[in-house]
């Protein structure tokens, strides 16, 4: 019966969204005009006259961009302390907690209207799954979720707080409790290590069907599992159909995941604690995921370029163009406005409009005006691996700053080596010359000389994560940085590679 349901249910989503595409703009326009018809009424409103607010030329000049810090310390903070209609009507339900890499926790709030648009994205990747290729067969087995605690605390004026994963455990539909792994008690022991051993013997002997978390956890979890029962996971869980995953770019990990999970198909998502923005329609994850444009989110996009800019372009959806990178502002019924999210988006297409996440604005690489974001750097590490043989577990890029010729020094925890190193880095630079005219003009100015190369022992940068209290969850290994403070923490346990130098 639940099969026959979801049937019918893809069925109908799948026409809904192909009618919704048509009308995409109209819809950030209206939703527009009602967050501004809403927020007019709050703290955040009336001091930024949002009730004199038409259109959206005259919403950039009355809100400017916001960072967390910015709205926390001017407003979130009070809502946190319980005072309702800060930035949104009414209370705030939950605070999602969220960090950075490197970063202090971050607390964002969840509204009564925006709860349900996290679910609602959740479902449709099913749903439209479903629609797109007819199979059901996982509605039948166990789901198991890799996330955070559904424990939850509460603020000082009585919200739940938690991760985001965790609060959206409470929101399961009831006919799918029965279906969700780990248990309450393993899902709240705090340990990471701890947990994802819990979790594996709990769900070992379970008929699971459907696996979801982000791919850095998800593939430490099947390597366990390997060891423990000298199987693979699609020989252990006979019918594993589906794997759900998100938070990070997974060029990394595609290949190594596929491995281990061979014949199942894979979904990408775009969830965040701020909303769920967008999710796989297609086949293939390189047509990009489909934005969420009536879920409660109006989005605005700022040119790369311009992301450290004190006054940068700000674009609606209806400016953007195919293939520039952008970083994403976002206004929400959450009570978010003009949000820097931090995240930086490829559009693949405007009609229907989808994007790639291709990396961070934060960890995009431009301490000398390169520019580079993380999907370059990862076309080219693919590049150099498959051309010499090589296996790279996980890595970091930074810049060295001299003394000498600066350049960008690569951290790599290695699996396999190279045919030749010399190759690998040559490779390796050629490829993000390609596909970064910026970081090419530096090239062949001189200004910056080719990369150094450093072998870091297997898991160093997790070891690293963990000492600083992010290990698992939804925390994200830090591929790129602007500064020294990753290579600097990790350079006494790396050692040189050595290569030949490549001239600009």
């Amino acid at each position: 019966m639940k099969q026959w349901i979801a049937k019918h249910w893809a069925t109908w989503r799948k026409h809904w969204y192909a009618q919704r595409e048509k009308h995409a703009v109209a819809h950030q326009r209206q939703l527009f005009q009602y967050l501004c018809r809403v927020g007019y009424q709050t703290a955040f409103g009336r001091d930024h006259r949002l009730s004199e607010v038409r259109t959206y030329e005259e919403f950039r000049q009355a809100v400017p961009i916001y960072t967390y810090e910015e709205l926390y310390e001017r407003y979130l903070h009070r809502a946190w302390q319980g005072e309702p209609n800060i930035t949104w009507r009414g209370k705030v339900w939950y605070f999602a907690k969220t960090s950075g890499t490197t970063a202090g926790a971050k607390y964002l709030p969840i509204t009564r209207e925006s709860m349900p648009t996290h679910i609602r994205g959740a479902r449709d990747t099913l749903l439209l799954y479903v629609a797109r290729t007819g199979k059901t067969g996982f509605i039948s087995g166990k789901w198991l979720f890799l996330s955070g605690t559904p424990q939850l605390e509460r603020t000082p004026g009585g919200a739940l707080y938690g991760r985001l994963s965790g609060i959206v455990h409470h929101w399961v539909p009831s006919y799918l409790r029965s279906q969700r792994l780990p248990s309450w008690t393993t899902n709240c022991i705090e340990n990471w290590q701890e947990k994802v051993e819990a979790v594996i013997q709990e769900a070992a002997q379970q008929d699971l069907r459907l696996l979801s978390g982000i791919p850095p956890w998800i593939e430490q979890m099947l390597l366990l599992l390997e060891s423990r029962f000298q199987q693979k996971a699609t020989q252990l869980w006979h019918h594993l159909q589906v794997y759900v995953h998100g938070g990070v770019d997974f060029r990394l990990y595609e290949e190594r995941i596929q491995a281990l999970l061979p014949g199942v198909d894979l979904i990408e998502t775009f969830p965040a604690s701020e909303g769920f923005f967008a999710f796989q329609d297609t086949e293939s994850r390189e047509e990009g995921l489909r934005l969420l444009t009536d879920n409660g989110i109006f989005y605005e996009f700022i040119p790369l370029e311009e992301a450290q800019k004190s006054n940068p372009s700000r674009l609606p959806l209806e400016e953007v163009q195919v293939g520039r990178p952008y970083a994403m502002l976002i206004t929400t019924n959450a009570g978010l406005w003009a949000y820097a999210i931090g995240d930086v988006v490829r559009f693949t297409s405007t009609n229907p409009y989808r994007v790639q996440v291709v990396g961070r604005v934060k960890n995009h690489l431009s301490a000398f005006g390169e520019h580079v974001i993380e999907a370059e750097v990862e076309k080219a590490l693919q590049a150099a691996a498959r051309a010499t043989g090589a296996r790279i577990h996980e890595y970091t890029v930074g810049p060295y700053l001299g003394p000498g010729a600066p350049c960008h020094e690569w951290m790599l925890e290695v699996l396999q080596e190279p045919e030749s190193w010399q190759q690998f880095q040559e490779i390796l630079d050629t490829t993000l010359r390609k596909l970064n005219p910026y970081y090419d003009d530096l090239r062949r100015g001189e200004i910056l000389v080719a990369p150094r190369l450093y072998r870091l022992p297997i898991n160093a940068g997790y070891q690293w994560m963990e000492a600083q209290g992010k290990l698992g969850g939804q925390n994200k290994y830090p591929h790129l940085r602007s500064d020294r403070l990753l290579l600097d923490a990790l350079m006494p346990s790396a050692s040189p590679i050595e290569t030949h130098p490549t001239p600009a």
